[in-house]
């Protein structure tokens, strides 16, 4: 598989100055479920409370019941690695679910593969930190060496209900 980087510019309510992208790197296809980075970037004023919300991530267990199907994965502590750039990882648990049943495990693992990453992200921004996204989500997927795809989504498509807060109320 070749390197792929998926970036959503502005997901956020009424802010276009913060956004994300996700890079799939080159794969072998060898090894377990790797960490997969989601670097953060934007407008320092906006990216502080926004981190602060992504604090909130690693306990998403208090916010989504982590053994429902597709739930089988966590995230890194955020970290800051300048006042425009902050990283966090996603964290496939799909295959150290204990005493788990095998066709669960397969649905898990099937769907942390192939759901893209942008999606449990932004899903988390509204269920785990209550923030409000856009009401169209763009998304540009560019494999390495072929041409971009630019795809625009309703955030309904993307989570039920979405969040209360916006980051400029932070």
């Amino acid at each position: 598989m070749r390197e792929i980087v998926l970036t959503v510019p502005s997901p956020f309510f009424g802010v276009d100055s913060v956004g994300f992208s996700v890079r799939y790197p080159a794969e072998a296809g060898t090894g377990g479920p790797r960490d997969v980075p989601v670097l953060v970037e934007g407008d320092p004023a906006l990216l502080t409370p926004l981190t602060e919300r992504l604090r909130l991530f690693p306990k998403r267990e208090w916010f989504v019941d982590p053994t429902a199907i597709g739930e089988a994965y966590t995230w890194s502590e955020p970290m800051a690695l300048s006042d425009e750039l902050v990283v966090i990882a996603f964290r496939d648990r799909s295959l150290l679910e204990a005493g788990g049943d095998a066709q669960t495990q397969l649905r898990n693992r099937m769907s942390n593969q192939v759901v893209p990453l942008i999606f449990p992200f932004l899903r988390d921004c509204v269920r785990v930190g209550q923030l409000r996204l856009s009401a169209e989500i763009t998304v540009t997927i560019r494999p390495a060496g072929g041409a971009h795809i630019d795809l625009s989504l309703p955030a309904r498509d993307i989570v039920a209900t979405n969040g209360q807060l916006t980051l400029r109320q932070l």
